[in-house]
Protein backbone atom coordinates (compact mmCIF):
# COMPACT_ATOMS: atom_id res chain seq x y z
CA UNK A 1 0.00 0.00 0.00
CA UNK A 2 1.42 3.33 -1.04
CA UNK A 3 1.07 6.87 0.24
CA UNK A 4 0.30 10.04 -1.67
CA UNK A 5 0.08 13.62 -0.51
CA UNK A 6 -3.23 15.32 -1.24
CA UNK A 7 -1.39 18.05 -3.14
CA UNK A 8 -0.21 15.38 -5.61
CA UNK A 9 -3.75 14.44 -6.64
CA UNK A 10 -3.46 16.96 -9.47
CA UNK A 11 -0.88 14.68 -11.07
CA UNK A 12 -3.46 12.34 -12.56
CA UNK A 13 -1.01 10.22 -14.54
CA UNK A 14 1.11 9.60 -11.46
CA UNK A 15 -2.01 8.85 -9.40
CA UNK A 16 -3.33 6.38 -11.96
CA UNK A 17 0.04 4.64 -12.35
CA UNK A 18 0.60 4.36 -8.60
CA UNK A 19 -2.95 3.11 -8.03
CA UNK A 20 -2.60 0.48 -10.76
CA UNK A 21 0.65 -0.68 -9.17
CA UNK A 22 -0.36 -0.51 -5.48
CA UNK A 23 -4.16 -1.16 -5.77
CA UNK A 24 -4.65 0.99 -2.65
CA UNK A 25 -3.32 4.41 -1.70
CA UNK A 26 -3.45 6.29 1.57
CA UNK A 27 -3.87 10.02 1.13
CA UNK A 28 -1.96 12.23 3.50
CA UNK A 29 -2.23 15.87 4.43
CA UNK A 30 0.57 17.47 6.40
CA UNK A 31 2.07 13.98 6.74
CA UNK A 32 -1.04 12.55 8.42
CA UNK A 33 -3.21 9.87 6.76
CA UNK A 34 -6.82 10.89 6.25
CA UNK A 35 -8.30 8.93 3.35
CA UNK A 36 -7.99 5.73 1.40
CA UNK A 37 -8.25 5.37 -2.38
CA UNK A 38 -8.88 1.95 -3.86
CA UNK A 39 -8.80 0.87 -7.47
CA UNK A 40 -12.06 -0.43 -8.93
CA UNK A 41 -13.29 -1.88 -12.18
CA UNK A 42 -15.45 0.57 -14.17
CA UNK A 43 -18.21 -2.01 -14.59
CA UNK A 44 -18.28 -2.92 -10.88
CA UNK A 45 -18.69 0.50 -9.23
CA UNK A 46 -21.82 -0.36 -7.22
CA UNK A 47 -20.44 -3.74 -6.17
CA UNK A 48 -17.19 -2.15 -5.01
CA UNK A 49 -19.01 0.56 -3.08
CA UNK A 50 -21.26 -2.01 -1.39
CA UNK A 51 -18.24 -4.11 -0.42
CA UNK A 52 -16.50 -1.10 1.13
CA UNK A 53 -19.63 -0.12 3.03
CA UNK A 54 -20.09 -3.69 4.26
CA UNK A 55 -16.50 -3.83 5.48
CA UNK A 56 -16.82 -0.49 7.30
CA UNK A 57 -20.07 -1.61 8.91
CA UNK A 58 -18.53 -4.92 10.03
CA UNK A 59 -15.58 -3.07 11.56
CA UNK A 60 -17.94 -0.73 13.43
CA UNK A 61 -19.92 -3.69 14.79
CA UNK A 62 -16.71 -5.37 15.97
CA UNK A 63 -15.59 -2.18 17.77
CA UNK A 64 -19.00 -1.91 19.44
CA UNK A 65 -18.85 -5.54 20.55
CA UNK A 66 -15.37 -5.10 22.01
CA UNK A 67 -16.48 -1.96 23.82
CA UNK A 68 -19.52 -3.81 25.21
CA UNK A 69 -17.29 -6.56 26.56
CA UNK A 70 -15.05 -4.05 28.31
CA UNK A 71 -17.86 -1.89 29.64
CA UNK A 72 -21.24 -3.67 29.44
CA UNK A 73 -24.42 -1.61 29.42
CA UNK A 74 -26.74 -2.21 32.38
CA UNK A 75 -30.47 -2.85 32.06
CA UNK A 76 -31.06 0.44 33.87
CA UNK A 77 -29.00 2.36 31.29
CA UNK A 78 -30.92 0.69 28.46
CA UNK A 79 -34.29 1.51 30.04
CA UNK A 80 -33.23 5.13 30.65
CA UNK A 81 -32.24 5.47 26.98
CA UNK A 82 -35.56 3.99 25.85
CA UNK A 83 -37.44 6.47 28.06
CA UNK A 84 -35.42 9.42 26.72
CA UNK A 85 -36.02 8.36 23.12
CA UNK A 86 -39.75 7.83 23.64
CA UNK A 87 -40.04 11.19 25.36
CA UNK A 88 -38.17 12.98 22.54
CA UNK A 89 -40.54 11.39 20.01
CA UNK A 90 -43.62 12.24 22.04
CA UNK A 91 -44.54 8.59 22.55
CA UNK A 92 -44.49 8.58 26.33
Amino acid sequence: MGYMAVKDLKKTRSLREQLEKEKELILTKDGQPFALIIGISPDKIEDSLNEVRRALFSAAVMRARKKALISPTTSEEINDEIKKTRKSRGIE
